[in-house]
């Protein structure tokens, strides 16, 4: 089956900004990366193609692909220099509305090491974290950290079982 045929929902406007990316199922794995890039509700990119193997690959049928921060770029060096606060919480909102109705999600944190790329991609990542904290996450990671301590970003590994990942050593 082709990507634009995968019944995949997105929410953010196609130029500058997605929030959310989805493709209905029953059991689902929530993904968090760090930028959103190329990939729309009918055409993939590496990134996409890769989070919909590792789902696959792990026994999910369907995801939801989350970031840090909304701003669509293909470079993470052009992310805003400052964090818009107004795209920061309104991506906050979309998180929430995604995960109102989850109880104990797979979640997948797979941005590597570009979170070092702006100061407040941390600060994100907490308030992210809060979010989800009610809802008794299993925290998920691609193979071992990378050297610097970060969930490895899925274009940088081969296909494996994802393993669990101790969110308070990134906290």
């Amino acid at each position: 089956m082709k990507y634009s045929e995968m019944n995949i929902k997105m929410t953010g406007d196609f130029s500058n900004v997605r929030y959310v990316l989805k493709r209905e199922g029953a059991n689902m794995l929530v993904v968090i990366g760090v930028n959103p890039s190329k990939a729309t509700d009918k055409i993939s990119d590496p990134t996409m193609t890769k989070i919909m193997g590792f789902a696959k690959y792990n026994g999910f049928d369907g995801f939801i692909m989350l970031n840090l921060y909304p701003q669509r770029c293909t470079n993470p060096n052009d992310l805003h220099k400052e964090m818009n606060r107004e795209l920061h919480n309104e991506n906050l909102r979309a998180i929430a509305s995604e995960i109102s109705n989850m109880e104990s999600p797979s979640v997948l944190l797979a941005y590597g090491n570009t979170i070092e790329y702006r100061k407040y991609l941390k600060l994100c990542l907490k308030d992210i974290i809060s979010l989800f904290a009610p809802k008794n996450p299993q925290w998920l990671q691609i193979g071992a950290l990378t050297q610097r301590g970060n969930p490895r970003h899925p274009s940088r590994a081969g296909y494996c079982t994802l393993s669990p990942l101790d969110i308070s050593k990134l906290l």
